[in-house]
């Protein structure tokens, strides 16, 4: 068969196998294949043919070709402020109708309120954050809300969904970003994979759908 393909099960050779065959076995992304185009064995995600097979799982492998740009993360990133910022004043009214917090009503009065009350607010923002952020990134979405409506999804080196804790450690990478006034976002602009610090720290990728 001269397109016969081989894998590799508890360490036992299997096959020969054509294309469509091969794609009728559940592969894992680490399921060792021996191509006929190949003199070695290679993970079923390096085989560029078996690129189709593993997107129609959901599985995105970040390339050149499909990392999200600045802009388009941006546009998400405003999306999910405008989100989180009607849910953060839905809980300042409850804060307030419970005597919490003082009542504000201006932007000045934001400058006079006590410090405690100042520092409560911004504990309960970044947690926000970081529920909304990890919570979203961990799920089927691969993301957040806004990622969803610009076509994103936040994925690892494998292009597969982050785990709970992986999406955790982005979210707070995050949030250290937006206390810094967003300096580690501006990666973004000149690494090879358009990581910003929080990805480099997850090891995530932003990639378009």
């Amino acid at each position: 068969m001269t397109d016969a393909y081989y894998i590799l099960e508890d360490n036992e050779q299997k096959g020969p196998f054509t294309f469509a065959e091969l794609t009728e076995i559940e592969l894992d992304i680490h399921t060792r294949v021996l191509s006929p185009l190949a003199d070695t064995w290679e993970d079923a995600c390096d085989l560029p043919e078996l690129y189709s097979y593993f997107l129609a799982q959901g599985i995105y492998f970040p390339t050149e070709d499909n990392l999200a740009s600045f802009w388009r993360r941006l546009l998400a990133f405003i999306i999910d402020i405008v989100i989180i910022s009607i849910v953060m004043d839905v809980i300042v009214a409850i804060l307030i109708s419970k005597g919490i917090i003082s009542n504000i009503t201006t932007f000045q009065a934001y400058s006079k309120m006590p410090y405690s009350e100042l520092l409560l607010l911004q504990v309960i923002l970044y947690s926000l954050l970081i529920l909304y952020n990890s919570i979203g990134e961990a799920s089927a979405m691969k993301g957040s809300v806004g990622k969803k409506i610009c076509k994103l999804v936040v994925v690892d080196a494998d292009g597969v969904g982050l785990t709970y804790m992986n999406a955790l450690i982005r979210s707070i990478g995050k949030v250290v970003s937006l206390f810094f006034y967003g300096i580690g976002f501006l990666s973004i602009f000149w690494s090879d994979h358009r990581q910003a610090l929080h990805d480099f720290l997850a090891r995530t990728y932003v990639v378009k759908l």
